[in-house]
């Protein structure tokens, strides 16, 4: 699974992880990893919001593949 975080320059906070799910088991391991972040600080919610994301986009991107003829 590809993971982008881009770290500011001036301060320690950082931007939200970027997912980009390629594989299932990358989907696999998103969907596990949104399970485990039932703790919610800063910086696991900002992770969280990100995975499911991804997976949203996996999710649609795979349903309108099995639709195709």
């Amino acid at each position: 699974m590809k993971t982008t975080i881009r770290h500011g320059p001036d301060s320690c906070r950082s931007d939200p992880p970027l997912f980009k799910i390629e594989t299932v088991e990358d989907y696999a391991l998103a969907k596990r990893r949104i399970d485990a972040l039932a703790v919610q600080d800063g910086s696991s919610y900002r992770e969280l919001m990100a995975l499911k994301e991804a997976v949203c986009l996996w999710e649609a991107e795979h349903r309108s593949a099995e639709q195709r003829p």
